[in-house]
């Protein structure tokens, strides 16, 4: 049974009614807790010295707001009062009426609250919870149950699971480290769903070395074999295709199951040559607040958290078949320009790459567009930011400007003043000072010179062509005239033309996996 929507971004469910009132009359008849009472708490009041501030801040919550949010200031309390019989439970109790409700504003009603369910694996859970994409229709299964522990696991509906991602991105707990540390354990519950509670059964041969991978003891061999009955993708398929496979819907098929760690799965029915690609992290929406960065910019952490959401949810590769569509991940293109102004007013090249690559991926492979060409383009004012921005360091300043012509060169201002002011620069800085890294300017900015002559032109055909655009996914067509150019006139002789950017990424999979952890097979 599904839990009811709730109006905020939270998911309701049917809530443990609390207990009965204490009286002097029936008070004895409420048990005594095995754990320690907990202190006293007192009624805040404004304070303004130094001292008081400090020790707010040393109690704040970890369900506040995002880690880049102002902290809200905490009064000195002063004036005490009793624990709540809410307070009073035991903390399993509270932990379960917590799960149930996954109301995250829950923990913030009082410090002991906070404090009772400020552990890891509350945090575990909820994670699983937000970003494992579990189907309503499976069976219930002693193995998953037992990886949701303490959670009384009922799968969410997209828009609960969507919600309940959207709380859990703005909690200060959510890290990378703790959202990485569980991709692992989502692909295990994918596999086991997919293959072990379908009914599956892996080769003799490759048992060993199935639960060994699943054990996280051993990842040499990724690619299982196995037989089972029609996989349930097969029903919605359309008329023709069982017109090609008219047996699809019967007898027992064979399947091959090939895991890419941290990344995704893929399942595979070989006699039918039908594959569904299941990512490692099943993202709804990249967060708004982590595309924006913060008011200094964006901490290496940040990068690194959007580059692994970038990766493990397959935004970065388009699906194989109409059942695994190229992405349904959303995102804010408005806080994400907010995001790469940022990166180039803080000089933060890596953010700004990592954003062009989750902008450009969504807007060309999102699943409306599946199966034809867009024409994509990006802000002009982010190439009038670079010209004003960094022109201290020169070569970093090409480099930020080179990435904004890969993610669209169509989108360049050919009109401004301050390009050609900015194109002139560099090559009169060549001229003066013929370093390697002047010349590197130099012959990009007289490349440059030449093209924006020839941009409205270039313009006009992809937006008759949108396969025509000079880069697609960073990469540069060399067969296009313009593309030619750019090899002869800017990457020749030392550099080779630039190929996909979106398959780059400095998230690294390998080492993740290999853990002592515990298996799912029952």
């Amino acid at each position: 049974m599904s839990p009811p929507k709730s109006e905020d971004a939270t998911v309701t469910r049917p809530k443990l009614a609390p207990p009965e009132p204490a009286s002097s009359s029936n008070s004895s008849a409420i048990p005594k807790s095995k754990r320690r009472p907990g202190r006293t708490f007192k009624h805040p009041i404004r304070s303004s010295s130094a001292r008081s501030a400090r020790s707010s801040r040393s109690r704040s919550s970890p369900y506040d707001r995002p880690s880049n949010s102002p902290r809200p200031r905490i009064s000195r309390p002063h004036t005490p009062r009793r624990m709540s019989l809410l307070e009073a439970l035991p903390v399993e109790i509270i932990e379960q009426i917590f799960l149930h409700s996954l109301n995250l504003n829950f923990p913030r009603a009082s410090p002991f609250l906070s404090r009772a369910l400020s552990r890891e694996h509350i945090y575990r859970v909820l994670i699983l919870l937000a970003f494992w994409n579990d189907s309503l229709d499976y069976p219930r299964s002693k193995a998953v149950e037992r990886m949701m522990v303490p959670l009384e696991y009922v799968p969410l509906k997209l828009d609960e699971r969507a919600r309940l991602q959207e709380a859990v991105f703005k909690c200060k707990w959510c890290t990378v480290d703790r959202v990485r540390e569980q991709i692992p354990t989502m692909q295990i519950l994918s596999i086991h769903r997919r293959w072990i509670n379908a009914g599956i059964v892996t080769k003799e041969d490759e048992q060993d070395a199935f639960e060994r991978f699943l054990a996280r003891k051993d990842d040499s061999v990724r690619v299982f074999h196995g037989k089972g009955r029609p996989m349930k993708e097969l029903a919605s398929m359309p008329p023709e295709f069982f017109q090609l496979a008219p047996n699809a819907m019967k007898g027992i098929h064979e399947y091959e199951l090939n895991v890419i760690p941290m990344v995704a799965t893929e399942l595979q029915c070989v006699d039918v040559r039908l594959t569904v690609n299941i990512p490692a992290l099943d993202l709804c929406r990249f967060p708004s607040h982590l595309l924006r960065g913060r008011s200094n910019g964006f901490l290496p952490e940040d990068v690194d958290f959007l580059e692994m959401l970038r990766m493990t949810s397959r935004n970065w590769t388009p699906g194989k078949s109409s059942l695994s569509p190229s992405t349904l991940t959303k995102v804010d293109r408005k806080a994400l320009n907010e995001g790469i102004q940022n990166a180039i007013r803080h000089q933060n090249f890596n953010a700004m790459l990592s954003l062009l690559k989750i902008d450009e991926f969504i807007f060309r492979y999102k699943a409306e567009n599946q199966g034809r060409s867009v024409y994509y383009t990006i802000p002009p004012e982010h190439f009038l930011s670079v010209t004003r921005i960094g022109r201290d360091k020169p070569h970093l300043n090409l480099a930020f400007f080179e990435a904004l012509l890969r993610a669209s060169a169509e989108s360049l201002p050919s009109w401004s003043s301050e390009i050609t002011k900015w194109t002139v620069d560099n090559m009169e800085l060549a001229k003066k000072n013929p370093s390697a890294y002047n010349q590197i300017n130099g012959k990009f900015a007289r490349w440059l010179s030449n093209f924006v002559l020839r941009l409205p032109a270039q313009v006009e055909y992809a937006h008759d062509f949108p396969t025509g655009q000079l880069f697609c996914c960073g990469q540069l067509d060399v067969m296009d005239l313009e593309g030619a150019r750019f090899v002869d006139e800017v990457l020749g002789p030392c550099r080779e033309p630039l190929g996909n950017w979106l398959v780059e990424s400095s998230f690294q999979t390998e080492g993740h996996w290999l853990k002592n952890g515990p298996s799912l097979l029952p």
